[in-house]
């Protein structure tokens, strides 16, 4: 048994399926489903329960788990040490951030990592959720808080700016929010708070608890989207709420949010990761100054 083959193990058991498993692997159904198969006969049980539409450990599947996920940071850690050492800035870097700074951002940034070093060749990971470096989800990963794993290298890049945005029927229809009533009769579009820590979701349950979310979402995007068709008062990036002509920026401070970039810390010194790293916090410094000191406009 090797690694190549606990691997797959791991692939269904977080993402549940043999078609989910062979989307994160890069690879096909029936691979899986063959890998799985064997290994459930070399070792004699059933680690899976197939339930409708997914699959489940069993109990023998899930003993070994713990096991198999000490491997994979091992040998993870192994790869990372010795990979692209000597290859200079060549092959695949991954690189992830939520769904909007991947768009707005990362990818016009893109260009000039590809002009600078010709032999990258860049996967830009959009996840709401915050991924998991150690196990190699991503080389390079951008968040709106500070990375809370010990292993990871990370830099602050600058500021943020957000507001809070309204079509302006729905302002005309609701009037403008007072902070001292907690929002009381307005409608709020917020961000889910399962997909990890969302510094507006504290600001807006302080502000405004008098008010009712009247949607629930992982896109930024599609709360711009919400806002715009009149549903109701949607907490943005300024560089989303701006961009989304027919919105108007209240005239009410919103806290500014830190940009941050993580790096494993047994991957910072291969080559292929330090230019991309180099290359997109230049850009991302360059560029924050007036993300983080937008004026507010009266709606």
């Amino acid at each position: 048994m090797n690694w190549d083959d606990l691997k797959y193990i791991l692939a269904v058991a977080r993402h549940g399926s043999l078609s989910a498993a062979a989307r994160h692997l890069r690879t096909t159904q029936p691979t899986v489903g063959r890998r799985i198969a064997a290994l459930e006969s070399s070792l004699g049980v059933k680690l899976f329960r197939r339930l409708p539409g997914s699959l489940m450990l069993t109990e023998p599947g899930q003993a070994i788990l713990a096991a198999l996920e000490r491997i994979e940071i091992e040998a993870l850690a192994i790869e990372r040490s010795v990979s692209g050492r000597d290859a200079g800035p060549t092959g695949v870097v991954r690189i992830t951030a939520a769904e909007w700074f991947c768009a707005r951002v990362l990818a016009p940034l893109c260009t000039e990592l590809s002009d600078t070093y010709p032999d990258l060749s860049v996967e830009l990971i959009g996840e709401p959720r915050p991924v998991n470096l150690a196990r190699r989800e991503a080389d390079v990963a951008f968040r709106f808080v500070r990375f809370d794993q010990q292993e990871v290298i990370q830099t602050r890049l600058g500021g943020l700016g957000f507001g809070l945005y309204a079509a302006p029927e729905y302002i005309e229809r609701c009037g403008t929010p007072e902070v001292d009533g907690g929002f009381r009769g307005h409608a709020i579009i917020a961000m889910r708070a399962e997909i990890g820590p969302i510094a507006d979701l504290t600001w807006l349950g302080e502000v405004a608890h008098a008010a009712k979310i009247v949607l629930r979402t992982d896109s930024r995007e599609a709360q711009a989207r919400a806002a715009l068709a009149g549903l109701g008062l949607a907490c943005l990036p300024s560089l989303v709420g701006d961009g989304a002509a027919g919105l108007v920026r209240l005239k009410m401070p919103v806290p500014e949010r830190e940009i941050w970039m993580g790096v494993h810390a047994d991957a910072r010194t291969t080559p292929r990761v330090q230019a991309a790293a180099r290359v997109l916090a230049a850009g991302i410094r360059k560029l924050s100054a007036p993300w983080a000191s937008v004026p507010n406009e009266n709606a």
